[in-house]
């Protein structure tokens, strides 16, 4: 037989539609797009919490978030002093110990939100130090005029810090403001006393 008349069998073509193909092609990106996130350490900031941006950003995140923290400080210990400034129906010596108590708790208060933030825009290891600079810059700020900033929309970590720190700050004040409002003054209990009581014969059940 010649060569001409040979056929040679056709090679066979496998044919993937086009559905699965996409379906292929998007599976491989998002796999890579998730290894990217990975071997960054996105993921890991993302789950702790931590702010991502460049320095600028951060900076103003930082500068918004103290501004915000401290307005609120500055409120609810304004209000405590303010009602401590007040003829009172309590006793002077129970007006300074509620109205102390309640401005140790704010800056308790204070202290513990600026430690969340620096862990939040940091590191736990610096934390600490932050927050106690912190407190003594914003303290010298106090009562001086301050530029007018833009508005600064605050990460979602930051303004729960911020959101949480109001709540609780305005229970503190109004604590102590119904404290120093009592209309009469309150008078402490006193002590069970331990002095001896002469004993009360038992009377004998006579026949």
């Amino acid at each position: 037989m010649s060569q001409r008349g040979t056929r040679r069998p056709a090679p066979s073509v496998f044919i993937l539609p086009m559905g699965r193909l996409i379906r292929i092609v998007g599976t491989v990106l998002v796999a890579l797009f998730f290894i990217g996130l990975v071997a960054t350490g996105t993921l890991a900031r993302l789950a702790s919490g931590t702010v991502v941006g460049d320095r600028a950003s951060i900076a103003a995140q930082q500068a918004a978030t103290e501004r915000d923290l401290e307005r609120g400080y500055e409120q609810a210990t304004d209000r405590v002093r303010e009602i401590r400034a007040l003829k009172l129906a309590i006793t002077a010596q129970q007006a300074d110990a509620i109205a102390n108590k309640a401005l140790a708790d704010l800056a308790a208060l204070r202290h513990n939100a600026l430690v969340a933030i620096g862990q939040t825009l940091g590191s736990a290891d610096v934390a600490e130090v932050y927050a106690t600079s912190t407190e003594k810059a914003l303290d010298a700020k106090r009562g001086q005029s301050q530029p007018s900033v833009a508005p600064v929309l605050l990460a979602p970590r930051l303004y729960t810090i911020v959101a949480r720190f109001n709540d609780l700050a305005t229970q503190i004040a109004d604590r102590a403001a119904g404290d120093l409002s009592q209309t009469t003054p309150t008078t402490p209990t006193p002590s069970p006393t331990s002095s001896p009581r002469p004993a009360t014969p038992t009377p004998t059940p006579t026949r």
